[in-house]
């Protein structure tokens, strides 16, 4: 997998309502064409090459502030998935730097703005403020990615069970490192403590992620035991 970068101008089509900022939009390819996980400008593509062929997800930034403004999963497989509202935090005053992403069932987040008399498309990746005002703190989460900025090391990604094997781990994950693509920040990687139901999804990961570092030490499970209550045990236990 590799990324297709392009900058587009201030209300040009597909722009995402940036004022007087472009947007960096890059597309997920899923194909040999280009070495895996690298970065490619769009006029560096030869002339007529169309991007609507093996693309995974398109992620869109501000092209002054980096701001996440959206995240699209395109392929078949994806778009079946839970749609999702994403909010971003990058905790700047960390050392080092720790971005994170927390998901939520866009069914849910829709309905919220509809009280305030907004609207929220599936997708979009809403502010810190924007979250406050739709008192998302007090929603339940359906999933979270963490990890270090300045390393790409994968620090924690996380599903609730109920929402478990319906693509929002794998949708979470190609957000992260399309954003890090954006950006021009390292690659996401996962390093040797995890869980092991971690484990056993970091060896599964087909996107988002490209090193998987050897397992050095076993985590406890990050599942609460209130949240395992008439879950599926597939959803569970590692399986392969």
């Amino acid at each position: 997998m590799w990324w297709a970068r392009s900058v587009l101008p201030p209300g040009g089509p597909g722009a995402q309502g940036t004022g007087d900022a472009g947007t960096v939009v890059v597309h997920a390819i899923a194909s040999h064409e280009r070495p895996d996980r690298s970065v490619v400008d769009v006029t560096e593509l030869p002339p007529g090459r169309a991007l609507t062929q093996d693309r995974l997800a398109r992620v869109a930034v501000r092209a002054d502030t980096w701001q996440l403004l959206r995240s699209e999963p395109l392929a078949e497989r994806l778009a079946a998935a839970t749609p999702l509202v994403l909010v971003e935090r990058v905790e700047r005053d960390a050392d080092p730097v720790v971005a994170e992403l927390v998901a939520f069932a866009h069914a849910d987040v829709a309905e919220r703005a509809q009280d305030l008399g907004a609207h929220v498309e599936p997708g979009a990746v809403v502010t810190q403020a924007d979250a406050a005002r739709l008192r998302l703190a007090s929603a339940p989460q359906v999933g979270a990615v963490r990890w270090r900025a300045v390393t790409g090391e994968l620090r924690e990604i996380y599903v609730a069970p109920a929402h478990r094997r319906r693509g929002v781990a794998t949708v979470l994950l190609l957000t992260a490192e399309g954003a890090a693509a954006a950006r021009g920040w390292p690659r996401l990687w996962v390093g040797g403590v995890r869980t092991a139901l971690g484990d056993a999804a970091a060896r599964r990961l087909r996107y988002g992620v490209g090193r998987v570092g050897a397992l050095t030490r076993l985590a406890p499970p990050m599942t609460p035991a209130a949240d395992r209550v008439g879950v599926p045990r597939r959803h569970l236990e590692p399986s392969d």
